[in-house]
């Protein structure tokens, strides 16, 4: 399989309101495969999030680099502005998170709808597109729902559409089952599986469910900073 993602000794260290340095991570490097399904494991604090973070290019690596490479187009993003990174994160990369982060003012129509706007579609595609993916997540009903009238579940599938709006190659999940029982743990779990398959994506999940670690293809596992094992 082609590589669609390559980071290089990442570094990332933040400074405490004391000015002590905390480093998170301490020299990262991982490929990941067009297509192929990875979970990343490790104990809270080693710097799972922190890597996700980056690997989406939302945060820069002190040091080191992450190539990203598209339908053979590759981009470095350390050689890359703001407005750069952005137009390839919207493009490109998908997002899935623990606590969701929708609009609680908007419903869940509006809230998948919202990144294809900000990308520059029209109103009517956009609403379109999220209609038939809240469909395919299973909510189609919900779509007029605001966060607030949804159960963790459901909100969680809003932001599974929220994330395929823009049609991305890759998908960064950041503990997409860790706030869930387990009955809908397991649905979310399927869900991404099969999506996965007909979209043909590029999935790493930080987690620490053993269910997704069996799931996928590899595992990643994180200790102090560094990947420590890969399986």
């Amino acid at each position: 399989m082609d590589l669609i993602l390559k980071a290089s000794n990442i570094k990332k260290t933040y400074t405490k309101s004391a000015g002590k340095e905390l480093p998170v991570l301490k020299g990262v490097s991982l490929e990941l495969k067009k297509g192929e399904f990875v979970a990343l494991m490790g104990p809270s604090g080693v710097g799972k999030s922190t890597l996700l973070h980056l690997l989406g290019s939302l945060d820069k690596p002190d040091s080191g680099d992450i190539l990203l490479n598209i339908n053979g187009d590759s981009c470095n993003y350390t050689k890359m502005n703001d407005t750069q990174l952005s137009k390839v994160r919207n493009n490109h990369i998908g997002f899935v998170f623990q606590f969701h982060h929708l609009l609680p003012e908007f419903t869940s129509l509006e809230n998948v709808m919202m990144p294809a706007l900000i990308n520059g579609k029209s109103f009517s595609l956009s609403e379109t597109k999220a209609k038939e993916l809240l469909a395919q997540v299973g909510i189609s009903e919900r779509h007029n729902h605001k966060p607030s009238e949804l159960s963790g579940g459901e909100q969680q599938r809003v932001a599974i559409a929220r994330a395929l709006i823009n049609e991305p190659a890759i998908i960064f999940a950041d503990e997409p089952t860790g706030n869930l029982d387990s009955a809908n743990a397991n649905s979310i779990l399927e869900l991404i599986i099969s999506l996965r398959k007909e979209r043909q994506l590029t999935i790493l999940i930080a987690t620490h469910s053993q269910q997704i670690a069996d799931a996928s293809e590899r595992i990643l596992t994180m200790g102090d900073g560094l990947i420590v094992n890969q399986k």
